[in-house]
């Protein structure tokens, strides 16, 4: 039996020792590049990258969907940390440089962009039932004033 428990233990050891060596020496970084891309009916998104094998890497990825709305973002990550520079047409968004962030926005803004999220252009007595009452208060509180 004690034999048997030696066997198995060697085999153990020796097994292990080969899955370890099978990917090499690990303690240094190896450049690498890749790439995809996928498509749907709702659009389509990839990410390519490339790395150095020293503390520099670059790539982009990219977001398209089918109603229009894109999202690009091209980086680079080093020692100093991530760096992106987003470029995009979503609404909500604005061109701005927060840390080391760049937002690039074609995005409408203001009515322009409540038109394009919940269409219109919308009729002209849309809030015209407000401003009677909102006379009539200013006119009340005007009085109580004097």
């Amino acid at each position: 039996m004690k034999q048997f428990l030696i066997f198995v233990a060697v085999v153990t050891v020796a097994s292990a020792q080969s899955v370890a060596d099978q990917y090499g020496d690990l303690s240094q970084p190896t450049p690498y590049e890749y790439a995809y891309t996928a498509e749907s009916d709702e659009g389509s998104h990839g990410h390519s990258e490339k790395f150095d094998g020293n503390s520099r890497a670059e790539g982009n990825y990219f977001l398209k969907l089918a109603d229009g709305r894109e999202r690009y973002v091209s980086y680079t990550a080093d020692e100093s940390g991530f760096h992106p520079e987003i470029q995009t047409n979503e609404l909500g968004t604005e061109s701005k440089n927060p840390g080391d962030a760049v937002y690039v926005s074609s995005a409408p803004s203001g009515p322009d962009a409540a038109i394009q999220a919940y269409g219109g252009p919308f009729p002209e007595s849309i809030g015209q039932g407000v401003r009677p009452v909102v006379a009539r208060a200013a006119a009340a509180a005007a009085a109580s004033a004097s």
